[in-house]
């Protein structure tokens, strides 16, 4: 016979399972606004009567014990933490490659702002009218006035094109790295070993799992990561779960650790000698010390990485594989030298009265600091371009024409304005044959620069939407599962409440079997 007061163990652990039930659905009921809070659940588990193998028994059914507490859990999937991860940076990474280019945008709008080609329209017109009185030295000033525009157009294009590198230098290295990425990963080692602790005591620390995984998440949004867990084995009854997190490859190779357990590897970031951003890794484990540049293809750092290594065009991956090809702030800077060499050197040539393929005897135009009379096109550049001395001494130093004529003849004028007009082979180094970048006129050659910039700004911004719109799809899906839903821990407020008053109710049905036992009964020859 079944003891009786057995079953008031059986009642009583329903009670606890139900008490823990409703308590945890409140809980999740509290923290329903919570950033990072996970849903949590009671697991539970039956007890069994029987051992596995008895010495007396009696053959027949069995009844278990009731029901045990096991531990509170957390409801999560990883493969959607991981896929909302990788997602977020992926548009992380687009975002910051958006900002960075809306900022060039900015520098060559020729929209809101007269810009450089209203100030090579401008020059042309002014030698227009040179051209027709060649003579006249108020005119030839009006001229020199107008080429003076076009270099300090090109002066502040190519400085305010490195303010926006040296900003995103600066947001990289102080902020990001240095403030963001390092403090994360030790806000995460100094988790892991706290979870550990608690682990390892036997308490859920649900509340830190909550911490660390939103510090995940944020540490998703600068670097392209990868999240395991390995198995260790505390004592015999005893299993504890250690993360770990590093850089992800993006050739597949072996990611690099960034936390292991109780620590970090940081970062750094500097300009190495040829202006060329790199990232070093600072290990505390792993034996990873050096740079790792190559290995971010996602996040916020891997956007900065492209606007200010990104050279387009200009990266010479033939000698150098690992160039950057992206469109960046050195590709922009280095468009805009391109466009200030070939300007200086036609005209320059023009100007001269022997020209030749490399040099200039007459200048129009040198870089600043230069004084050789046989200026070398190459020294010039966006940034340093200027008119020469001698011309800003005597106005009239621009050559008009270039055979004897009665005084005022402006054939040279002439030709300066049909080679501004004029299709022309802008190359990458003004004194080479090859390579060319560009073919057209100079305005062309601007324009064509300026759609490339608002292309890559559009492109970008789709981009950035289209992941914009996967990472929130991924994050409702993430919610569904692991975020509080008030309908839902309303209906469990409801079902566990019945489940506790039948649980006291059996407790009543238990008493009274009790008193009929012990006052009802062998009453029989008394």
């Amino acid at each position: 016979m079944r003891p009786t007061f057995l079953a008031f163990q059986t009642a009583s652990r329903a009670l606890a399972a139900s008490q823990s039930l409703i308590d945890v659905t409140g809980n999740n009921i509290a923290n329903v606004n919570t950033n990072g809070y996970t849903r949590q659940r009671v697991d539970l588990a039956s007890i069994s009567n029987s051992g596995y193998a008895e010495k007396y028994t009696v053959p027949g059914a069995t009844v278990g014990l009731g029901v045990n507490v096991t531990g509170i859990g957390q409801i999560r999937d990883p493969f959607l933490d991981a896929r909302f991860r990788a997602q977020a940076s992926e548009s992380a990474q687009y975002d910051t490659l958006l900002k960075g280019l809306s900022d060039l945008e900015g520098v060559f709008d020729e929209v809101e702002t007269e810009g450089l080609q209203a100030e090579l329209s401008n020059f042309i017109n002014q030698l227009h009218t040179l051209s027709q009185t060649p003579s006249s030295k108020d005119i030839a000033l009006v001229a020199r006035t107008a080429a003076q525009k076009v270099t300090q157009m090109l002066n502040v294009y190519s400085d305010q094109t490195e303010q926006v590198r040296s900003q995103q230098i600066y947001d990289l290295s102080k902020v990001v790295i240095d403030t963001d990425f390092n403090t994360l990963v030790k806000n995460i080692a100094d988790l892991n070993a706290q979870i550990r602790d608690e682990l390892t005591h036997g308490n859920e620390p649900n509340e830190l799992f909550d911490k660390r995984n939103v510090l995940i998440d944020e540490l998703s949004n600068i670097v392209n990561i990868k999240v395991t867990t390995s198995p260790e084995r505390i004592s015999e009854d005893l299993t504890i779960e250690n993360l770990h997190i590093a850089i992800q490859d993006p050739d597949g190779g072996p990611a690099i650790g960034i936390v292991q357990n109780g620590l970090y590897n940081t970062l750094s970031a500097s300009l190495n000698g040829d202006n060329k951003m790199i990232i070093e890794i600072n290990s505390s484990f792993g034996g990873y010390n050096g740079e790792i540049t190559s290995q971010f293809s996602g996040g916020s750092i891997s956007g900065y990485l492209d606007l200010i290594n990104g050279k387009g065009t200009y990266a010479n991956t033939t000698t150098i594989p690992s160039e950057n090809t992206f469109r960046g702030t050195l590709y922009y800077k280095n468009a805009i030298d391109t466009f200030a060499k070939n300007f200086a050197k036609v005209l320059n040539e023009l100007n001269d009265a022997t020209p030749t393929d490399d040099a200039t005897g007459n200048p129009l135009f040198m870089a600043q600091g230069d004084t050789n009379p046989e200026t070398d096109p190459d020294e010039i550049t966006a940034a340093n371009i200027t008119i020469s001395a001698k011309w800003l001494e005597d106005s009239t130093y621009i050559k008009t024409t270039n055979v004897v004529l009665p005084a005022g003849g402006g054939d040279n004028i002439l030709r300066m304005i049909s080679a501004l007009g004029s299709d022309l082979s802008f190359h990458r180094d003004a004194n080479d044959a090859l390579p060319v970048m560009f073919e057209g006129t100079m305005n062309e050659y601007m324009t064509g620069l300026i759609g490339e910039l608002s292309l890559d700004v559009e492109l970008n911004r789709n981009f950035a939407d289209t992941a914009a719109t996967v990472s929130n799809n991924l994050y409702a899906s993430r919610e569904s599962m692991s975020g509080v839903s008030l309908d839902e821990e309303g209906i469990n407020l409801m079902a566990y409440q019945k489940t506790y008053n039948a649980a006291a109710r059996y407790f009543n049905v238990l008493d009274e079997a009790v008193d009929k036992i012990i006052n009802g009964m062998g009453l029989v020859g008394r």
